[in-house]
């Protein structure tokens, strides 16, 4: 509110130089018209002359500072929000952190969400900005117990009712920074799936953002190939599987194939034929029990 008050005050200062130049202009006119003579004529419009400079200068230094003054207020802005993200991103950290299983895993998924997107096609910008969302896509969880994300067994409906709304949380927490606008849609949507039974809004198909088809599978690699507290880590090759195995109903299709690039699928192919009989066996599809996705990125 003060900033806007700061405004509303600089552009009323120039609002002020402007009435105050045609009042002068008006003034000598009229007493040009009232003159008898040459003389009085010249020099009456020599005054209205340097009046009008006077208060165009005054105008143009008032439109000046007002400019500045913007400058400076989104500045600041944008400071306070890069501040604020920090926060957030240390928070998540520190909730991370209580867990040998989970601790760096944001980095982990923004990093690999970012590698996708760059061999998807995407821009710059947008990678960057998927590397950003990735860090924080789960802040929400800082409101979900810590009895019920240490769980040791599968979570019961209220538990996972309660683990549900960390997305929209998510949402909520994040919506005040501006330059994440762009990602907003794609972090709330990073539990939904390409049949439209995830969550929270249950979209189908492409009615979810790519972002999100992005974050939702990085996210699900990141949980099945590093330990949780009801089960043990899957190999690489084991989790790419299973994200195949649950595409295209959980998963879409050309975010899974960017991310088998990425982690060279036909070398770990190689490599696990040669461990055969090794590998640990595949998680369960969906949370709800259905082929939505893996249990394991539910939360």
């Amino acid at each position: 509110m003060r900033k806007r008050v700061r405004i509303i005050g600089d552009a009323g200062e120039v609002a002020r130089c402007i009435a105050v130049s045609v009042l002068a202009i008006a003034v000598a006119v009229y007493a040009m018209v009232r003159q008898d003579g040459k003389a009085g004529i010249v020099v009456l419009g020599a005054i209205v002359l340097v009046i009008a400079a006077v208060s165009m200068l005054q105008v143009s230094r008032a439109v000046s500072q007002l400019r500045r003054k913007q400058e400076k207020t989104h500045e600041a802005a944008k400071r306070a929000e890069r501040h604020y993200f920090k926060v957030l991103r240390r928070l998540l950290a520190a909730v991370e952190a209580q867990q040998i299983d989970t601790r760096g895993r944001s980095k982990r998924i923004g990093h690999l969400a970012k590698r996708m997107g760059e061999r998807m096609g995407l821009d710059g910008v947008q990678c960057q900005l998927l590397n950003l969302a990735g860090q924080v896509q789960d802040i929400g969880l800082v409101a979900v117990p810590q009895h019920i994300l240490n769980k040791p067994s599968r979570l019961g409906t209220e538990e996972f009712r309660t683990v549900k709304k960390h997305s929209e949380l998510s949402y909520r927490i994040l919506e005040p920074l501006t330059f994440l606008s762009e990602m907003l849609p794609a972090i709330r949507c990073h539990h939904e799936r390409m049949n439209g039974t995830g969550y929270p809004l249950g979209l189908k198909g492409d009615a979810i953002p790519l972002s999100g088809r992005i974050l939702a599978v990085a996210d699900a690699y990141d949980a099945m190939t590093h330990d949780r507290p009801h089960r043990a880590a899957l190999a690489a090759i084991d989790a790419l599987n299973e994200l195949r195995r649950c595409t295209p109903a959980g998963y879409d299709r050309r975010c899974v194939e960017a991310l088998e690039e990425i982690m060279n699928l036909p070398h770990l192919r190689e490599a696990h034929a040669a461990a055969e009989g090794n590998s640990p066996a595949l998680v369960q599809c969906a949370s709800e029990g259905s082929a939505t996705g893996p249990s394991t990125s539910a939360a």
